[in-house]
């Protein structure tokens, strides 16, 4: 399945009809999963599924999926990275979903190391919207090379509360990935930046995929200094 193409079509859903998806629809997706390429393929990630959550940002939905790690650095942009392709082959599947940051499972124990909530089902809304109805930054706010197609596909890449921490300083031998330094009060009460910059590379992954560039991408915070921004790693 190509998954390029829901990026620039896919959006978030919050309501949904409350019948369960087809069990072979769950199955498919889990198969999927498996496929998925992944950030960091020796840093394994674990998740689940729920019927019920709770928090500030929950929503009502019949399926909703937890994922979770070991407590390791770099586990939230990986967790970006492989699961925005499952909210991607979603949207494909006509699906909705939505990110959910603080949404809690009821149904168990849960567990600290838990990372990242999905809501997903049949939702009561349009799951698609067009190109020009993004709320992105002007995508020279976050490039010095507004024309290369995979910033473009990474500019489309959504972020908890509309952040969109990322900036790709494009050089002649690499691409130099930047994080935003956010700003009290947000700084205070957001820490998943890291996950909204896995979801950004893996939209950068699929258009390099798309037109056959290669992509490899290495944590390291040894970039030129950026004002504003954190060293966050580089594109190759």
């Amino acid at each position: 399945m190509n998954l390029y193409n829901s990026i620039f079509q896919r959006k978030s859903s919050r309501k949904y009809v409350m019948q369960p998806l087809p069990q072979q629809l769950l199955i498919d997706m889990e198969n999927s999963i498996k496929g998925f390429e992944q950030l960091y393929p020796n840093l394994p990630l674990e998740y689940r599924f729920a019927k019920k959550t709770k928090g500030m940002f929950s929503a009502k939905a019949p399926h909703f999926l937890i994922i979770s790690g070991q407590g390791r650095p770099g586990e939230l942009e990986s967790a970006g990275f492989l699961f925005q392709q499952l909210v991607l082959w979603m949207d494909a599947k006509e699906i909705g979903s939505v990110w959910l940051g603080s949404a809690k499972d009821t149904e168990s124990s849960g567990s600290k190391k838990d990372i990242i909530t999905l809501a997903f089902g049949q939702s009561t809304e349009e799951v698609h919207r067009v190109k020009n109805s993004f709320n992105r930054k002007p995508i020279t706010e976050i490039t010095n090379s507004p024309d290369d197609a995979c910033i473009q596909a990474a500019h489309l890449a959504p972020s908890g509360m509309n952040t969109q921490p990322w900036y790709f300083e494009k050089t002649s031998d690499n691409v130099l990935l930047y994080q935003r330094n956010l700003k009290p009060p947000l700084s205070l009460i957001y820490k998943l930046a890291d996950l909204d910059m896995g979801i950004a590379l893996c939209h950068y992954a699929l258009a390099c995929k798309e037109i056959d560039k290669p992509f490899s991408f290495t944590r390291t915070t040894d970039n030129v200094a950026k004002s504003g921004f954190n060293p966050f790693g580089v594109i190759d």
